[in-house]
C-alpha cells in the first residue's frame, strides 16, 4: 500500500494481498487466507493489531477470522496464547508451506469426490429401450463417463495418501498406473440389476431420475439448485434446446430457467445456438463433461502461475533491493521460494490428472 513506509512492510502486505485476492479467484475466503499467511510469513506470535498491520484489514475482519482459524473444526492449525505479563492475545501457526500444500491438494480432491453409483441403475435401463438411438448412446456415455471420474478421483486420494509425502520432499511423482488399474477394475458395472428395471421405461423417465439422484448427492440449496439441475440436463441433451424444452424437463419456472441460463452464458459455461429461420434461442454446454469436470483444476493451474510468476519475477527481485534486517530478509525470501516450489508441484499434479483423464476416462 502507497501509505506504508517502511520498504520491507510494504512488501509483506503486497504479497499477502496478493495471495489473497488469487485465492478469492479460486473461491475461497480471501481473508482467511491472507491471515493465515500471515502467521505462516512471520512464524512466530503475532497480536491482532500486528495481524492488522501486516494485512490491512479491519480490526473486526481479523478478529472473526482468527476465530474462525482457532476453532477445533478448522484444516488449518492456529494456536492462541499470552505472553507473562501481558494481556493482549498472541496468535501463531506451525504450518509449514509444505504441510498447507499437503492439506490443500487433499481437501481440493476430497471436494471433488462425488460418487456417481446410482448410474448403475441407470445404464440397465437403457439397454432396454428400442431402438437404441443415438440420443441414448449420448446419455449412456454421459453416464460412464460420470462414474468414472468418481473412480478416478479416488485413485488418485489413494495416491496422494501413499506418495504425497514423497512428491512434496523431492518433486518428482511415482508411476500412478497400479491405482489406476484398481479403479478402473472397480468400475466394472454390476450384474444384479434385473430387480430395478421398471415395467415401462422411457429415455425421458431415465433423464428426470438421473436429476433427481444427482440433486440428492450434490444436495444444492437455493439458486445454486438450479444451476445443478438446468446445466445437468443441458449436458443430457444430445442437441441444444430452448428455453420452453427446459422448462417441460425440469419443471422449473421460467423465470428460474432464464436467470439461470444469463448466469451460466455469462461465465461462458452455456453457449446460445441460433438456428436458421428460427427465431427462438437454443443453448447447450459451451464446454464438454470432460472439460468441465478438469474446469476447477484448469482454473486452479492457471492462478497457481501467475502466482508462482509474480513471486519470482516481482516480489523475490523486490525482496533483494530492500536492506535491513538481514536475518528476516532470507527468512522471508526461503519462505518466498518455498511457495514458487510448492505451486510448481501442484502445477504439475494438475498436468498428471489431465494426463490420467485423457488415457484412462475420455467419454
Amino acid at each position: 500500500m502507497s501509505n506504508i513506509q517502511d520498504p520491507l512492510l510494504k512488501l509483506k502486505n503486497d504479497y499477502l494481498n496478493f495471495i489473497a485476492q488469487a485465492n478469492k479467484s479460486l473461491g475461497y475466503n480471501p481473508y482467511l487466507k491472507g491471515v493465515l499467511f500471515a502467521l505462516m510469513l512471520d512464524g512466530g506470535l503475532l497480536s491482532q493489531e500486528e495481524i492488522m498491520l501486516l494485512t490491512g484489514y479491519s480490526r473486526s475482519m481479523v478478529s472473526e477470522t482468527l476465530a474462525e482459524l482457532t476453532e477445533f473444526t478448522s484444516r488449518y492449525p492456529v494456536h492462541e496464547s499470552r505472553k507473562k505479563g501481558d494481556k493482549k492475545k498472541y496468535y501463531s501457526s506451525s504450518l509449514t508451506f509444505v504441510q498447507y500444500t499437503k492439506i490443500l491438494a487433499k481437501t481440493n480432491l476430497e471436494a471433488s469426490e462425488t460418487s456417481y453409483d446410482f448410474v448403475d441403475e441407470m445404464l440397465p435401463r437403457l439397454e432396454t429401450l428400442t431402438p437404441q438411438t443415438p440420443d441414448i448412446a449420448h446419455v449412456r456415455n454421459l453416464m460412464v463417463f460420470l462414474k468414472s471420474t468418481y473412480f478416478s478421483v479416488r485413485a488418485i486420494i489413494n495416491y496422494l495418501d501413499d506418495k504425497l509425502d514423497y512428491i512434496l520432499e523431492t518433486g518428482e511423482f511415482p508411476d500412478i498406473s497400479p491405482y489406476i488399474s484398481r479403479s478402473l477394475e472397480k468400475n466394472k458395472p454390476t450384474s444384479q440389476i434385473s430387480n430395478i428395471i421398471p415395467e415401462s421405461d422411457s429415455l425421458y423417465q431415465i433423464k428426470t431420475d438421473f436429476i433427481s439422484r444427482l440433486l440428492e448427492v450434490i444436495p444444492p440449496s437455493g439458486k445454486q439448485r438450479d444451476v445443478v439441475t438446468i446445466y445437468f440436463s443441458l449436458f443430457l441433451e444430445r442437441e441444444p434446446v430452448t428455453q420452453d424444452q427446459l422448462k417441460e424437463f425440469t419443471g422449473a419456472s421460467r423465470t428460474a430457467i432464464s436467470e439461470t441460463l444469463s448466469l451460466l452464458t455469462s461465465i461462458r459455461s452455456v453457449k446460445i445456438v441460433k438456428k436458421p429461420r428460427d427465431r427462438k434461442k437454443y443453448y447447450s454446454p459451451l464446454m464438454s463433461m470432460a472439460e468441465y469436470s478438469l474446469s476447477k483444476y484448469t482454473n486452479q493451474k492457471r492462478v497457481f502461475t501467475q502466482i508462482k510468476t509474480a513471486i519470482n519475477s516481482e516480489i523475490i527481485p523486490e525482496l533483494k533491493t530492500i536492506t535491513g534486517n538481514a536475518e528476516e530478509i532470507t527468512k522471508i525470501e526461503n519462505f518466498l521460494n518455498e511457495n514458487v516450489r510448492c505451486y510448481q508441484i501442484l502445477e504439475d499434479f494438475i498436468t498428471l490428472m489431465y494426463h490420467t483423464f485423457d488415457q484412462n476416462y475420455s467419454p
